[in-house]
């Protein structure tokens, strides 16, 4: 009986060391996602973003029993960035555009990379989500999110770059609106699924640094400055 107890131990050691070593490695991601970037969650309802032609044309004309929501950004400085992406707003604007549109593409249906910036009318499309862009200015790009199984286009996506040349950092923030017809009691798996949300955007944002960057090795170096 002591050797039978004595093998379960060891069996139940084992089993545990790799689901503690991700349970680290999720924890550890998580903690560098967090500081890294700048997030709000629960946008004002006096953001622009409320007012700009894109909710207005595709959102604002109804009465939203609720609207998830939350913003994040992340600011490096101007030394981080190649040089030729600082040559005009709408230069550094296009190469976040690309690569974030790539990296949505990618984590929907591990499409191929793009060497162009999206255009209005693209869409990035899977099974369950379609987005699609609906607008792209200097530095501002804005896309409607749909669920494919109902066809409900409830989400928006904006995402905006600035260059402050003046306080030297360039920033880059993402908006996510999703609006609900009724509001239903929380489950647990409704949370989940806006902290994959934000945690998806998160890591996009990491591919920003890493794709901006002059060097290899200031990947993920984010900065707290402010614009």
């Amino acid at each position: 009986m002591g050797l039978l107890r004595k093998f379960l131990v060891v069996i139940g050691v084992i089993t545990a060391i790799p689901v503690l070593l991700a349970v680290f490695l999720v924890a550890r991601t998580q903690y560098r996602l967090v500081k890294s970037t700048h997030t709000i969650n629960n946008i004002p309802r006096h953001d622009p973003v409320f007012s700009s032609p894109a909710y207005q044309e595709h959102f604002g004309n109804r009465t939203w029993a609720k609207v998830e929501s939350f913003a994040c950004a992340i600011i490096l400085n101007l030394a981080a960035v190649r040089a030729e992406l600082l040559e005009s707003d709408s230069a550094f604007a296009a190469e976040v555009f690309k690569i974030m549109w790539n990296a949505r593409m990618n984590t929907q249906f591990n499409g191929p990379p793009s060497s162009q910036p999206p255009k209005v009318g693209d869409v990035s499309a899977s099974d369950s989500i379609r987005a699609e862009v609906i607008e792209v200015s200097r530095t501002e790009m804005a896309m409607t999110i749909t669920t494919v199984p109902n066809g409900f286009t409830g989400g928006l996506e904006v995402i905006d770059t600035i260059i402050n040349r003046q306080n030297n950092v360039v920033g880059v923030r993402v908006k996510y609106l999703w609006h609900n017809d009724v509001v239903l009691p929380r489950k647990w798996y409704q949370y989940l699924s806006i902290w994959l949300q934000l945690t998806g955007r998160r890591l996009w944002l990491m591919k920003v640094l890493s794709g901006v960057a002059v060097r290899p090795e200031n990947e993920g170096s984010g900065s707290k400055a402010e614009l």
